[in-house]
């Protein structure tokens, strides 16, 4: 008996000490994650950078109905559009880069007089161009704002028609080319362009045209090739991408274009600021905007060092804004893959990238790319671009067993999905930027104020711990309440829902929160 009753004494004890260990292990995860620490970061609203925004904004490449319904293996349905028309809506997307090549309606040369142009020649129903057209209705419906970017000149054209084929007439001579090249032709280049933009605009009533790209990265340098456009490397080769702006400024002026459309110009890499420097410099009366693409930044780089890359484009654009135009991660595998295409984390990363981007001065950003697709109807798998909010149908993964295996649906959204669109929903163009230092390399801030003088609190952690951090914002009209939005792991909507608030929170003067570690957070003034 009296060893029984020890026993279960002994066992009483070990269960309660069990219990306090785990009472005391729940209890630590509850202050991990749900928890605010008492040591709040404070961090004041301060002043802005003086840039209002273009906006928010994705590539949407016109190709879904021309090369991609024209590829019967994969199962698309021309009704499968409805997908893309009903996210573009519900995320609030207000700016599209939109490119096009000038074979859709041009493919041969309509005349040797650049100054007249034989409309007869030009083929704007081509079903090329009527895969632009679906692109562009889809935005005019929505009250978005197009930049039409003229890619460069095929070297092999591969029209739905069959015919023509072979070199552009617009190509310049040069060996070696890639698949799209730089010309030297451009009083002709100036009227290809300008009788499309002519056309959309004033035949079509596409008013959503608001700015023109001449060259998708011009700067790309090919071997025994060149840049695609050379520009601020006399010793070299002369310049080719002023010249060829001037010509183009020049015809869309004498075609009463001018004050219907901006010059969006560079469009550089991230690996050559030169690039943007000469043609800041060589242009400033032609220039509207400038641009550059980057793929440079990833989950260890600190938010410095992305506001220092912005803030160096800002001063080498000589006073013109600048644009992102391109971004995404540095997980890059060729031009068609990121490694981290499908994992949660990079939803916080490209959120982190914005908001350093907006806090270093950009006048916006514009993401890479808003679907999966094929550029080409020919292409191969590897081909296909696969950097969308979303993919493309099921079926056309299946040379990937393991990518095909995983998914469940067709045109299943990836997890940046949410995240992206909480950007694309709630920061407006003509907004304004207000950085906020919250002394850590990979948790970033902003306070944007949009035109409507509401507030919104921006906040994505790259870290593994949680961030409590005080704002304090002693601005006009910043009081009030505020939706809380959240992208956290193991918490994101089904489908292609969007994210709803979670809660409404009470705003006077200041406030305290903590920033869940490997999240963002977002509070949207009512």
């Amino acid at each position: 008996m009296k060893t029984l009753k020890y026993f279960k004494q002994t066992f009483v004890i070990v269960l309660l000490f069990s219990m306090m260990t785990i009472s005391s292990a729940c209890s630590n995860i509850d202050e991990g994650y749900n928890r605010i620490p008492s040591n709040f970061y404070p961090t004041q609203v301060k002043e802005s950078t003086g840039v209002k925004l273009v906006g928010i904004g994705v590539e949407l490449d016109p190709h879904f109905f021309s090369q991609n319904l024209t590829r019967p293996e994969d199962g698309s349905k021309a009704e499968d559009w409805n997908i893309v028309k009903e996210r573009v809506k519900k995320m609030g997307v207000q700016n599209f880069r939109v490119m096009v090549q000038p074979h859709w309606w041009e493919p041969l040369n309509d005349n040797d007089d650049p100054n007249v142009a034989d409309m007869s020649k030009f083929t704007f129903d081509s079903q090329e161009m009527q895969s632009l057209y679906k692109v562009l209705e889809l935005i005019q419906e929505n009250n978005g704002e197009v930049t039409l970017v003229l890619w460069g000149c095929p070297v092999n054209m591969d029209l739905i028609a069959g015919t023509p084929t072979g070199k552009h007439f617009l190509c310049d001579s040069r060996p070696n080319a890639p698949w799209v090249c730089g010309t030297d032709k451009y009083e002709e280049f100036a009227e290809n362009f300008s009788v499309l933009v002519k056309y959309l605009i004033e035949t079509k009533g596409f008013t959503c045209v608001k700015a023109v790209t001449p060259f998708n990265e011009p700067d790309s340098h090919t071997p025994n090739y060149g840049r695609t456009m050379w520009q601020g490397e006399p010793d070299s080769h002369p310049d080719q991408y002023a010249p060829m702006v001037k010509a183009l400024d020049a015809k869309f002026k004498a075609m009463g274009l001018r004050d219907k459309v901006e010059f969006n110009l560079s469009d550089n890499t991230d690996g050559s600021p030169n690039y943007l420097k000469s043609c800041a410099e060589a242009l400033q009366a032609e220039t509207n905007l400038l641009n550059t693409h980057t793929y440079k930044f990833g989950y260890t780089t600190s938010n410095a060092d992305i506001v220092n890359w912005e803030k160096n484009n800002v001063t080498l654009s000589s006073g013109k804004k600048h644009f992102v135009g391109e971004f995404g991660s540095n997980q890059t595998s060729g031009s068609s893959r990121q490694l981290d295409i499908d994992k949660y984390e990079r939803g916080v990363l490209l959120t982190r990238i914005a908001i350093n981007l907006l806090n270093g001065g950009a006048a916006g950003v514009s993401y890479w790319s808003l679907i999966d697709q094929y550029y080409s109807r020919n292409g191969s798998y590897s081909e296909m671009q696969q950097l969308g909010l979303w993919k493309y149908v099921k079926k056309a993964y299946e040379p990937d067993p393991e990518i095909y295996n995983a998914i469940k649906e067709d045109y299943e959204v990836r997890p940046h999905y949410y995240a992206y669109s909480l950007l694309t929903r709630f920061i407006k163009k003509n907004a304004e930027v207000f950085p906020l230092d919250l002394n850590e390399n990979l948790v970033a801030g902003t306070a944007i104020l949009n035109e409507n003088n509401k507030w919104v609190y921006i906040f994505a952690n790259g870290s593994e711990h949680n961030k409590p951090v005080e704002i304090i914002n002693d601005k006009s009209q910043a009081n009030g309440e505020y939706e809380v939005y959240k992208y956290v792991e193991g918490s994101l909507p089904t489908g292609d829902n969007l994210i709803q608030s979670t809660e409404t929170i009470n705003i006077k003067d200041k406030t305290s929160l903590s920033i869940a570690r490997s999240s963002v957070l977002i509070l949207v003034q009512k």
